[in-house]
C-alpha cells in the first residue's frame, strides 16, 4: 500500500486538505495526518482536525511522498520551519513525491529550489505567480512535472488528489467511476 502525509498548520485550506485526503483513502492510499506544531489543528476556516501525528522530521521519512494544502497561514508557517524545507529537499534528492496546492507552491516550495526550471502552478493571483520565479507557471487545474505535482485552489482539489493517485500507479479510472456514482 502507498503512503503519503500530508503535513499542516492551522490556517489550512479545509476543502484542499479534506478532498485530497479522501480522494487519496478512496484510492486505497494510506494519508496520515501530520500536524506541524500540533495534533489539533484549525483550518481557515474554522474546522478543526485532529492529526494522526504530531511532526517530526524523522517520523516522515519513509513515506512515499508528501503533500501540503494551501491557506495562506498555513503556508506562511510551513515556509518559516526550517526542518519543512530541509524535508522537502530530502524528498526531492530521493526522486519522491512532493505535492502542494494553492499558496504552498509559491510560498513553501519556493523557499527551497525544487521548482527550478519546472513546471508549476499556484492559487492564479499575480503576486503568488511572481514567487515562483525559477519555475515556468501553466495555468493548468494540476500540473506534473517529474515527482512535483503544484495545483490551484480549492476548486482544484479532486484534480489534485487524482493527479497524485494516478502518480502513485493507482487505477484512476475506477475511482473516478466510483466518485461519478458508476
Amino acid at each position: 500500500m502507498k503512503k503519503v502525509s500530508m503535513i499542516l498548520a492551522d490556517g489550512f485550506e479545509e476543502m484542499e486538505a479534506i478532498c485530497t485526503i479522501d480522494i487519496l483513502r478512496r484510492a486505497g492510499v494510506r494519508v496520515d495526518i501530520i500536524g506541524l506544531n500540533d495534533t489539533t489543528i484549525t483550518g481557515s476556516h474554522d474546522i478543526t482536525l485532529i492529526a494522526d501525528e504530531k511532526f517530526d522530521y524523522y517520523g516522515v521519512l519513509d513515506y512515499d511522498g508528501i503533500v501540503f494544502a494551501g491557506g495562506m497561514k498555513n503556508a506562511m508557517t510551513l515556509s518559516e520551519n526550517q526542518d519543512i524545507l530541509n524535508l522537502i529537499n530530502h524528498y526531492n534528492e530521493l526522486g519522491k513525491l512532493i505535492a502542494g496546492i494553492c499558496a504552498t507552491p509559491a510560498i513553501v516550495f519556493s523557499k527551497t529550489n525544487i521548482l527550478d526550471g519546472k513546471n508549476a502552478t499556484c492559487y492564479p493571483d499575480e503576486e503568488l505567480i511572481s514567487k515562483l520565479k525559477n519555475a515556468n507557471y501553466v495555468d493548468k487545474c494540476a500540473v506534473v512535472c517529474d515527482n512535483i505535482i503544484t495545483s490551484q485552489s480549492p476548486y482544484t482539489a479532486m484534480a489534485f488528489g487524482i493527479s497524485i493517485a494516478s502518480y502513485l500507479g493507482l487505477d484512476v479510472d475506477a475511482l473516478q467511476l466510483a466518485l461519478k456514482g458508476n
